[in-house]
């Protein structure tokens, strides 16, 4: 199991946008430019990028651009590549991307602001009572970044997206509980920069526990992008 992440800032500028879409599969391109204002196309064009170097790095038998299909709900997997496991986000400036030999997900959100109608319909009801015991907004509001980039990192890993209703599972421990029943999906957290909170779901193995690593793989996207350029 391998997580990067990555600021994709520098992809706003659109002459730098430009000269790093040639380096995007087509349906990746295509994705990137189905969006209407240049911060949706760079957090797209920039997850796509930041997973093909993650799997350059991890899985180099793979072709690069990687050949991306997509379930009935959209989840992502590697063409005729059934053992390597894939997940991408982005959210503000970063993208994130997780590959792994077992079903993985990852999630990243900037710091987002904990209200109560939202936390009442996503969160399950121990997530709820540990929210709203929150002494400062401030904390209120990690709590609950945290918690929402657990939940969005199984409904990823399961292969189901919002199809899976968030407030029916908790990820507030380190094993997701089903309404009440185990489900041998684990979740860990980390907050690599001051602004941003980085969450991966992944299935335990039979023999060993989920294996996550210490610390996420920072990646200068920009540095990469320039060096397979020259």
């Amino acid at each position: 199991m391998h997580i990067f992440l990555a600021s994709i800032d520098f992809l706003n500028d659109t002459t730098l946008f430009d000269r790093a879409l040639q380096f995007a599969s087509k349906e990746r391109q295509q994705r990137a430019l189905a969006y209407t204002h240049q911060t949706g196309r760079a957090r797209s064009l920039g997850a796509a990028l930041l997973l093909d170097e993650a799997l350059r790095r991890t899985f180099k038998h793979i072709p690069l651009p990687a050949e991306i299909i997509r379930n009935k709900y959209s989840a992502p997997s590697i063409k005729n590549e059934p053992s390597v496991y894939i997940s991408i986000s982005h959210a503000g400036n970063y993208a994130a991307a997780a590959v792994s030999t077992l079903p993985i997900g990852v999630d990243v959100e900037n710091i987002r602001k904990c209200r109560e109608g939202l936390c009442k319909k996503c969160l399950a009801q121990d997530e709820l009572e540990l929210v709203l015991s929150q002494k400062t907004q401030e904390d209120a509001d990690l709590a609950f970044t945290r918690l929402w980039t657990r939940k969005e990192s199984y409904i990823k890993a399961i292969g189901k997206g919002l199809a899976q209703p968030l407030a029916q599972f908790s990820a507030l421990k380190d094993e997701v509980i089903m309404e009440e029943k185990r489900t041998n999906f684990f979740c860990k957290t980390y907050i690599p920069k001051t602004d941003c909170i980085v969450s991966v779901c992944s299935e335990k193995d039979t023999e060993k526990d989920a294996d996550f690593p210490q610390e996420i793989n920072i990646v200068d996207l920009q540095a990469c992008l320039e060096a397979s350029a020259s």
